[in-house]
């Protein structure tokens, strides 16, 4: 009684914190590169305790590629849980949904339910995996690579992944980080997808993937949830990637129906993306808290039997 209670005061608040004052950027237009580095910057600056601004590096043209980190856990190696938009350069409302969520979380850092999440784990957020894609209105990056296309997947070995510094950051990234699950932004179609995208054979943790994208899409309400490849079958997508190699539970989020929708939309597709991300959060804490299902660890056997 008391959890569900608990459940439904947690949905009104989220909805208040959600209405459109409770935003440190305007989410009824689109932002420039420059409007968002400024962003990033000015809440590490104003909240040095939770956020840690970080470059990454340098895009093939040299733009900035950036990270926040939103904790109140003082380990280094505590658990993380990492959001990324921007893999396709033209897919604007998957950059200002990392944007909003970034937002939400410094606003509400102190209700309870975001406190314990920020006491527990690393938020790592990347509003732009491939910022010369953004800068330039197009899918790929400034050289024709499509940045989906190009992680190491069990078709695709390291070898002939990783052509482009863009990915070779996340790769890094997620190489240096104890990542237990990720969330990918795209815009294009409304849906949550899971691993994987290269063989319709099931994943060893379907059901979990179901229940998390269940639990998401209910949130967003959105009615399409897939096996990836069902969506279409593709080679070199992160989410197969970030679960084969790094056991991380890992999701596609596509938030619109259009790469860049009208900007009067602009505001309910951010709104969304945020409970959405929250959903995703609290389904990630309770998988975890209640060992209902380890975080996956992929073994050298099993990722040769795939």
């Amino acid at each position: 009684m008391k959890s569900s209670l608990f459940r439904s005061l947690s949905a009104v608040l989220v909805v208040i914190w959600l209405m459109p004052s409770a935003w440190a950027l305007d989410f009824n237009r689109y932002h420039d590169q420059d409007e968002i580095a400024a962003f990033l910057r000015t809440e590490a600056t104003n909240n040095p305790d939770i956020v840690h601004f970080e470059i990454l590096g340098k895009s093939q043209q040299g733009r900035e590629v950036a990270i926040l980190a939103i904790t109140k856990n003082p380990n280094p190696e505590a658990p993380a849980i990492y959001f990324n938009g921007t893999h396709h350069g033209n897919e604007r409302a998957s950059t200002e949904a990392v944007l909003a969520f970034i937002s939400f979380l410094v606003r509400e850092q102190n209700t309870p339910s975001i406190d314990k999440l920020l006491r527990r784990y690393r938020i790592l957020l990347q509003p732009m995996v491939n910022p010369d894609g953004h800068a330039l209105n197009l899918r790929t990056d400034s050289r024709g690579i499509d940045p989906n296309r190009d992680y190491a997947t069990p078709n695709k070995p390291e070898r002939d992944a990783f052509q482009i510094i863009e990915t070779r950051l996340v790769r890094d990234l997620m190489i240096k980080e104890k990542i237990v699950a990720s969330a990918a932004f795209h815009s294009g179609l409304e849906a949550v997808l899971w691993p994987w995208c290269h063989t319709p054979t099931l994943s060893q943790h379907d059901p979990v993937f179901r229940s998390l994208a269940g639990s998401v899409a209910k949130t967003m309400q959105m009615n399409r949830t897939s096996q990836s490849f069902y969506d279409y079958q593709t080679d070199g997508e992160f989410i197969d990637y970030a679960y084969m190699r790094h056991g991380t539970y890992a999701l596609t989020f596509e938030v619109a129906t259009e790469a860049t929708p009208p900007a009067n939309r602009l505001q309910a597709v951010t709104r969304r993306a945020v409970q959405g991300s929250i959903s995703f959060l609290r389904a990630v804490d309770d998988i975890l808290s209640n060992s209902q299902a380890p975080a996956p660890i992929l073994t050298g056997d099993v990722q040769a039997s795939l």
